[in-house]
Protein backbone atom coordinates (compact mmCIF):
# COMPACT_ATOMS: atom_id res chain seq x y z
CA UNK A 1 0.00 0.00 0.00
CA UNK A 2 1.48 3.35 -1.05
CA UNK A 3 2.03 6.12 1.47
CA UNK A 4 -0.01 9.28 0.89
CA UNK A 5 0.71 12.88 1.77
CA UNK A 6 -1.53 15.96 1.97
CA UNK A 7 -0.68 19.66 1.97
CA UNK A 8 -2.58 22.23 4.05
CA UNK A 9 -2.37 25.94 3.19
CA UNK A 10 -4.01 28.53 5.49
CA UNK A 11 -5.02 31.69 3.62
CA UNK A 12 -6.39 35.16 4.21
CA UNK A 13 -6.63 37.56 1.25
CA UNK A 14 -3.77 35.69 -0.41
CA UNK A 15 -4.78 36.20 -4.06
CA UNK A 16 -1.43 37.76 -4.98
CA UNK A 17 0.59 34.70 -3.91
CA UNK A 18 -1.63 31.61 -3.76
CA UNK A 19 -1.34 30.73 -7.47
CA UNK A 20 2.45 30.37 -7.28
CA UNK A 21 2.10 28.31 -4.12
CA UNK A 22 -0.41 25.89 -5.63
CA UNK A 23 1.50 25.70 -8.92
CA UNK A 24 4.54 24.49 -6.96
CA UNK A 25 2.43 21.69 -5.52
CA UNK A 26 1.34 20.64 -9.00
CA UNK A 27 5.03 20.44 -9.96
CA UNK A 28 5.94 17.95 -7.22
CA UNK A 29 7.59 14.71 -8.34
CA UNK A 30 5.31 12.99 -5.83
CA UNK A 31 1.84 14.44 -6.13
CA UNK A 32 -0.10 15.08 -2.91
CA UNK A 33 -3.27 13.05 -2.51
CA UNK A 34 -5.03 16.32 -1.77
CA UNK A 35 -4.38 20.01 -1.16
CA UNK A 36 -6.56 21.70 1.45
CA UNK A 37 -6.81 25.49 1.36
CA UNK A 38 -8.15 26.55 4.75
CA UNK A 39 -9.39 30.11 4.36
CA UNK A 40 -9.95 32.62 7.13
CA UNK A 41 -12.59 34.80 5.47
CA UNK A 42 -10.86 36.22 2.41
CA UNK A 43 -12.62 39.03 0.57
CA UNK A 44 -10.43 38.82 -2.54
CA UNK A 45 -10.08 36.10 -5.20
CA UNK A 46 -8.16 33.64 -3.01
CA UNK A 47 -10.85 30.97 -2.88
CA UNK A 48 -11.67 31.23 -6.58
CA UNK A 49 -8.01 30.78 -7.48
CA UNK A 50 -7.66 27.80 -5.13
CA UNK A 51 -10.79 26.23 -6.59
CA UNK A 52 -9.34 26.69 -10.06
CA UNK A 53 -6.32 24.63 -9.03
CA UNK A 54 -8.58 21.83 -7.82
CA UNK A 55 -7.84 22.34 -4.13
CA UNK A 56 -10.30 21.42 -1.40
CA UNK A 57 -11.40 24.79 0.00
CA UNK A 58 -12.79 25.15 3.51
CA UNK A 59 -13.63 28.29 5.47
CA UNK A 60 -13.44 29.33 9.09
CA UNK A 61 -12.28 31.96 11.53
CA UNK A 62 -9.10 33.90 10.77
CA UNK A 63 -6.70 32.14 13.10
CA UNK A 64 -3.76 30.43 11.42
CA UNK A 65 -3.55 27.61 13.96
CA UNK A 66 -7.28 26.89 13.79
CA UNK A 67 -7.16 27.00 10.00
CA UNK A 68 -4.28 24.54 9.93
CA UNK A 69 -6.02 22.19 12.37
CA UNK A 70 -9.25 22.29 10.37
CA UNK A 71 -7.26 21.65 7.22
CA UNK A 72 -5.57 18.62 8.78
CA UNK A 73 -8.95 17.16 9.71
CA UNK A 74 -10.11 17.55 6.10
CA UNK A 75 -6.88 16.09 4.66
CA UNK A 76 -6.84 12.41 3.74
CA UNK A 77 -3.10 11.68 3.60
CA UNK A 78 -1.13 9.63 6.11
CA UNK A 79 1.30 12.55 6.32
CA UNK A 80 0.41 16.25 6.37
CA UNK A 81 2.65 19.14 5.32
CA UNK A 82 1.78 22.69 6.39
CA UNK A 83 2.94 25.65 4.33
CA UNK A 84 1.81 29.26 4.06
CA UNK A 85 0.31 30.86 0.97
CA UNK A 86 3.48 32.86 0.27
CA UNK A 87 5.62 29.72 0.12
CA UNK A 88 6.60 27.51 -2.81
CA UNK A 89 7.94 23.97 -2.59
CA UNK A 90 10.87 22.90 -4.73
CA UNK A 91 9.93 19.83 -6.81
CA UNK A 92 11.38 17.11 -4.56
CA UNK A 93 9.99 18.15 -1.18
CA UNK A 94 7.01 15.83 -0.86
CA UNK A 95 8.91 12.91 -2.38
CA UNK A 96 11.71 13.31 0.15
CA UNK A 97 9.29 13.72 3.06
CA UNK A 98 7.64 10.38 2.32
CA UNK A 99 10.86 8.55 1.41
CA UNK A 100 12.86 9.71 4.42
CA UNK A 101 10.25 9.64 7.22
CA UNK A 102 11.54 6.98 9.64
CA UNK A 103 9.60 4.98 12.20
CA UNK A 104 11.61 6.79 14.88
CA UNK A 105 10.73 10.24 13.50
CA UNK A 106 8.06 12.49 14.93
CA UNK A 107 8.26 15.18 12.27
CA UNK A 108 10.42 16.70 9.53
CA UNK A 109 11.75 20.22 9.05
CA UNK A 110 11.75 21.64 5.50
CA UNK A 111 14.56 24.21 5.11
CA UNK A 112 13.42 27.69 4.07
CA UNK A 113 15.03 30.16 1.70
CA UNK A 114 13.64 33.70 1.77
CA UNK A 115 13.22 35.45 -1.58
CA UNK A 116 11.69 38.77 -2.56
CA UNK A 117 11.94 41.87 -4.71
CA UNK A 118 12.45 44.61 -2.12
CA UNK A 119 15.63 45.54 -0.27
CA UNK A 120 14.09 44.50 3.05
CA UNK A 121 13.05 41.14 1.63
CA UNK A 122 16.66 40.59 0.59
CA UNK A 123 17.83 41.56 4.07
CA UNK A 124 15.44 39.01 5.59
CA UNK A 125 16.78 36.34 3.24
CA UNK A 126 20.35 37.33 4.08
CA UNK A 127 19.59 36.96 7.78
CA UNK A 128 18.00 33.52 7.37
CA UNK A 129 21.06 32.29 5.48
CA UNK A 130 23.03 32.44 8.75
CA UNK A 131 20.58 30.19 10.60
CA UNK A 132 20.65 27.03 8.50
CA UNK A 133 22.39 25.09 11.30
CA UNK A 134 20.36 26.64 14.12
CA UNK A 135 17.96 23.75 14.80
CA UNK A 136 16.25 25.70 17.56
CA UNK A 137 14.97 28.37 15.12
CA UNK A 138 13.50 25.82 12.73
CA UNK A 139 10.13 24.17 13.23
CA UNK A 140 8.74 21.02 11.65
CA UNK A 141 6.28 21.18 8.76
CA UNK A 142 5.64 17.50 7.99
CA UNK A 143 3.80 15.28 10.49
CA UNK A 144 2.01 11.97 10.67
CA UNK A 145 -1.64 13.01 10.70
CA UNK A 146 -2.55 10.56 13.48
CA UNK A 147 0.14 11.93 15.81
CA UNK A 148 -0.68 15.52 14.89
CA UNK A 149 -4.30 14.89 15.92
CA UNK A 150 -3.22 13.10 19.11
CA UNK A 151 -1.32 16.16 20.38
CA UNK A 152 -4.26 18.38 19.32
CA UNK A 153 -2.36 20.12 16.55
CA UNK A 154 -1.40 23.77 16.73
CA UNK A 155 -2.44 25.78 19.78
CA UNK A 156 -5.18 28.17 18.66
CA UNK A 157 -4.43 30.44 21.62
CA UNK A 158 -1.03 31.32 20.17
CA UNK A 159 -0.46 33.57 17.17
CA UNK A 160 3.32 33.54 17.51
CA UNK A 161 5.60 30.68 18.45
CA UNK A 162 2.82 28.17 17.71
CA UNK A 163 5.08 26.27 15.30
CA UNK A 164 7.88 26.03 17.90
CA UNK A 165 5.32 24.97 20.50
CA UNK A 166 4.09 22.08 18.34
CA UNK A 167 7.67 21.19 17.43
CA UNK A 168 8.34 20.70 21.14
CA UNK A 169 5.15 18.75 21.90
CA UNK A 170 5.45 16.38 18.93
CA UNK A 171 8.86 15.19 20.14
CA UNK A 172 7.13 12.78 22.53
CA UNK A 173 6.81 10.51 19.49
CA UNK A 174 10.44 10.66 18.38
CA UNK A 175 13.03 12.84 16.70
CA UNK A 176 12.60 15.90 14.49
CA UNK A 177 14.96 15.92 11.51
CA UNK A 178 15.62 18.21 8.56
CA UNK A 179 15.36 17.09 4.95
CA UNK A 180 17.54 18.49 2.17
CA UNK A 181 14.86 19.67 -0.28
CA UNK A 182 13.77 23.23 0.49
CA UNK A 183 10.91 25.66 0.15
CA UNK A 184 10.98 29.30 -0.87
CA UNK A 185 9.33 31.93 1.31
CA UNK A 186 8.39 34.84 -0.91
CA UNK A 187 8.50 38.14 0.99
CA UNK A 188 7.65 39.94 -2.26
CA UNK A 189 7.88 43.72 -2.01
CA UNK A 190 7.88 43.75 1.79
CA UNK A 191 8.67 47.11 3.37
CA UNK A 192 10.42 47.68 6.68
CA UNK A 193 7.08 48.75 8.15
CA UNK A 194 5.30 45.60 6.96
CA UNK A 195 7.96 43.32 8.41
CA UNK A 196 7.83 45.10 11.78
CA UNK A 197 4.02 44.99 11.85
CA UNK A 198 4.18 41.23 11.41
CA UNK A 199 6.84 40.93 14.11
CA UNK A 200 4.73 43.00 16.51
CA UNK A 201 1.66 40.88 15.85
CA UNK A 202 3.39 37.54 16.38
CA UNK A 203 5.42 38.76 19.35
CA UNK A 204 2.28 39.19 21.44
CA UNK A 205 2.11 35.43 22.18
CA UNK A 206 5.80 34.77 22.73
CA UNK A 207 5.66 35.27 26.51
CA UNK A 208 3.19 32.37 26.68
CA UNK A 209 5.61 30.27 24.65
CA UNK A 210 8.46 31.27 26.98
CA UNK A 211 6.53 30.10 30.04
CA UNK A 212 5.66 26.73 28.46
CA UNK A 213 9.05 25.93 26.97
CA UNK A 214 11.67 27.97 28.83
CA UNK A 215 14.64 25.98 27.53
CA UNK A 216 13.64 26.27 23.87
CA UNK A 217 12.60 29.89 24.37
CA UNK A 218 16.01 30.74 25.80
CA UNK A 219 17.39 29.79 22.38
CA UNK A 220 14.63 30.94 20.01
CA UNK A 221 14.08 34.33 21.64
CA UNK A 222 17.71 35.11 22.38
CA UNK A 223 19.29 37.90 20.35
CA UNK A 224 22.66 36.62 21.55
CA UNK A 225 22.19 33.24 19.89
CA UNK A 226 21.27 34.85 16.59
CA UNK A 227 24.14 37.30 16.75
CA UNK A 228 26.58 34.46 17.43
CA UNK A 229 25.27 32.61 14.37
CA UNK A 230 25.77 35.73 12.24
CA UNK A 231 29.26 36.72 13.38
CA UNK A 232 30.45 33.14 12.98
CA UNK A 233 30.51 33.80 9.23
CA UNK A 234 32.57 37.02 8.94
CA UNK A 235 33.46 36.57 5.25
CA UNK A 236 29.78 36.73 4.29
CA UNK A 237 29.37 39.93 6.31
CA UNK A 238 32.35 41.54 4.58
CA UNK A 239 30.98 40.68 1.14
CA UNK A 240 27.59 42.31 1.78
CA UNK A 241 28.06 45.54 3.78
CA UNK A 242 24.76 47.13 2.64
CA UNK A 243 22.76 44.08 3.68
CA UNK A 244 24.61 44.11 7.01
CA UNK A 245 23.38 47.66 7.63
CA UNK A 246 19.84 46.53 6.92
CA UNK A 247 20.34 43.57 9.23
CA UNK A 248 21.40 45.91 12.05
CA UNK A 249 18.28 48.06 11.50
CA UNK A 250 15.95 45.05 11.60
CA UNK A 251 17.70 43.55 14.62
CA UNK A 252 17.50 46.81 16.57
CA UNK A 253 13.81 47.30 15.79
CA UNK A 254 12.93 43.71 16.66
CA UNK A 255 14.75 44.01 19.98
CA UNK A 256 12.55 46.99 20.89
CA UNK A 257 9.44 45.10 19.79
CA UNK A 258 10.32 42.11 21.95
CA UNK A 259 10.78 44.33 24.99
CA UNK A 260 7.16 45.42 24.79
CA UNK A 261 5.75 42.21 23.33
CA UNK A 262 3.52 41.43 26.32
CA UNK A 263 1.21 44.33 25.44
CA UNK A 264 1.90 44.95 21.76
CA UNK A 265 -0.30 43.71 18.94
CA UNK A 266 -0.65 45.00 15.42
CA UNK A 267 -4.32 45.70 14.78
CA UNK A 268 -3.63 45.74 11.02
CA UNK A 269 -3.67 41.93 11.02
CA UNK A 270 -7.06 40.18 11.08
CA UNK A 271 -5.85 37.14 13.01
CA UNK A 272 -6.25 36.97 16.80
CA UNK A 273 -5.88 34.25 19.43
CA UNK A 274 -9.09 32.37 20.18
CA UNK A 275 -10.45 30.25 23.02
CA UNK A 276 -8.63 26.88 23.09
CA UNK A 277 -12.03 25.18 23.36
CA UNK A 278 -12.68 26.29 19.76
CA UNK A 279 -9.88 24.07 18.46
CA UNK A 280 -11.67 21.94 15.81
CA UNK A 281 -9.55 18.92 16.70
CA UNK A 282 -11.17 18.72 20.13
CA UNK A 283 -14.59 18.01 18.63
CA UNK A 284 -13.13 15.43 16.26
CA UNK A 285 -11.39 13.60 19.11
CA UNK A 286 -14.59 13.49 21.15
CA UNK A 287 -16.71 11.97 18.39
Amino acid sequence: MSTTISVVVPTYNSASVIANCLASLQSQRLAPIDVVVSDGGSTDATMAIADGFGATVIQGQANRSRQRNAGALAATGEYVVFIDADMRLTPGVLEECVASFRESDAALVIPEVDIGESFWARVRGFERSFYQDAWWLQAARCYRKSQFIEVRGFDVGLIGGEDWDLDERIRRFGSVRRISASLQHDEGKASFRTLMQKKTHYASSLEDFRQRHPERASLCLSRRGRIESIISQPSKLVRHPILVMGLICIGSAETLIMKRSSTARSMSVAEHPIDPDLNPILGARDE
